[in-house]
């Protein structure tokens, strides 16, 4: 019964008119920004610009790294999969849609997380878009009701979840036993917290793009043996988006794939639940429409590359119509390619995004606390390494609607300080900079004379 409960709260929580919101928030930003999403040569640039930071602050590399750890979980393997059985190959297109608007509201995030970041007084930054609400809005009680969440859902979404996951796909393909997954989760944990500022954002540098490099290889691998599926595959995806497969039954169909990709769009890169904040605000960036371009990059890696290639090569391999549903539906179609070790390797990429998670988001709950009880820091720290060892030995389903719940309440007031801070966002144009720099003559530099005809 209280299962039941949770599953219809968890239902309004990210019922469409949630998601709606999200995207309505993305189109505003883009028209607002004048389309941020194609100015493509910023993004990409954004990260590799350095910045003379203070000593405790990380790189701009390391934080788009710690804000993908937090982002590229599970979600990016075994949700995409569950995606395509809830709602068609049609839902990959509106997952695309869903990103693209998301990437706009990443951009308002990024900018309010620089802009009302602090500076502690060894150099270190903290922020979190409770600051905003805060400052910018006076809204204390909304600003420690949004910490409150983020809060709890560092315990669920961000720990017990995602070692249970862990402990779940070695267990299975290695028959590794759940206390020693556990105690290694812990130990990772407690080096992320109880080490030095820049110890997790370092760890991240290095694991995370080696990890989801691996994974974008070995699902191009399986793309690139089915290759000849491909034209089909984009087919039945742009066919499926608009309830035009017969098997869907059109309308239905069409509000299956608009619902579950939407959905699991937002899930997956969390956009307008500004959950990266903290982790943008903690850089030595000091450009808060620089940090806007890289929380958008954020988004382009998730869901455009990571996502997508995982649905490509479960549809250009045959395994969609198997029957199988989430990891094993993965797992399924990279045996062309890997044959009896699919599972196996399955199963260590799961493992590795979801500890990558759990680091990104230790972060993430760690400024939560920071801002609502920053005496009870410590206290924080052990109770989130505890909780990352439990994950590995108890049941989830309850936690893990628990965790869908307080993620998904998290967007309100997000959107709150997006919504109403709109003024304060702002994109220049670099083409009209450089024009109007053109223009405009050096103070006190003479101005040239005009040759004079004869």
């Amino acid at each position: 019964m209280f299962r039941e409960f949770l599953k219809c709260v968890s239902e309004a929580v990210w019922g469409l008119p949630t998601v709606a919101l999200i995207v309505a928030a993305g189109g505003f930003y883009t028209v607002k920004l004048g389309a941020p999403q194609l100015r493509l040569k910023r993004i990409f640039s954004s990260w590799r610009q350095t910045d003379d930071g203070e000593k405790n602050t990380s790189s701009p590399f390391q934080a788009l790294s710690t804000a993908l750890a937090a982002t590229v979980g599970t979600g990016s393997v075994a949700g995409v999969a569950t995606a395509l059985t809830l709602g068609g190959p049609g839902a990959i297109f509106w997952l695309w849609i869903s990103a693209f608007f998301g990437m706009a509201v990443s951009y308002a995030e990024g900018y309010l997380s620089v802009k009302y970041r602090r500076t502690l007084p060894d150099g270190s930054r903290i922020g979190g878009l409770w600051y905003a609400l805060k400052d910018g809005l006076g809204a204390k009680r909304t600003a420690a009701v949004y910490a409150f969440f983020c809060l709890l859902a560092s315990f669920g979404m961000g720990s017990t979840v995602q070692t249970n996951s862990a402990a779940e796909a070695l267990f299975g393909e290695f028959s590794l036993p759940r206390p020693i997954c556990g105690l290694a989760a812990a130990l990772l944990i407690a080096c992320c917290l109880f080490g030095s500022n820049t110890f997790a954002p370092k760890l991240c540098e290095r694991a995370v793009p080696l990890l989801a490099g691996l994974y974008v290889a070995g699902a191009a691998a399986v793309i690139a043996v089915n290759r000849s599926a491909l034209p089909q595959v984009f087919a039945e995806i742009f066919r499926g988006a608009f309830g035009l497969r017969q098997a869907a039954g059109g309308a239905a169909g069409f509000a299956a794939a608009l619902s579950v990709g939407f959905r699991r769009g937002v899930f997956s890169n969390e956009a307008g639940l500004g959950t990266t904040a903290p982790v943008h605000a903690a850089s030595s960036v000091t450009d808060p429409e620089r940090q806007g371009m890289m929380n958008m990059l954020e988004v382009i890696v998730d869901t455009f590359v990571i996502c997508t290639l995982t649905a490509l090569a479960i549809l250009c391999s045959g395994a969609y119509p198997s029957g199988a549903d989430g990891a094993e539906l993965v797992a399924e179609s990279a045996k062309a390619v890997f044959g009896g070790l699919s599972g196996k390797l399955v199963a260590l990429a799961t493992a590795g995004f979801a500890a990558a998670t759990a680091v990104g988001w230790s972060q993430i709950g760690l400024a939560a606390a920071d801002f609502l009880i920053p005496k009870g820091r410590n206290a924080y720290k052990a109770a989130l390494t505890i909780s990352a060892f439990l994950g590995t030995v108890m049941g989830m389903e309850t936690v893990w609607l628990i965790s869908d719940i307080f993620n998904g309440l998290m967007a309100i007031p997000c959107l709150t300080a997006l919504i109403l801070l709109n003024r304060e966002i702002k994109l220049t144009s670099c083409r009209s900079n450089r024009s109007r720099a053109l223009r405009a003559p050096t103070r006190g530099a003479p101005r040239p004379r005009r040759p004079r005809g004869r």
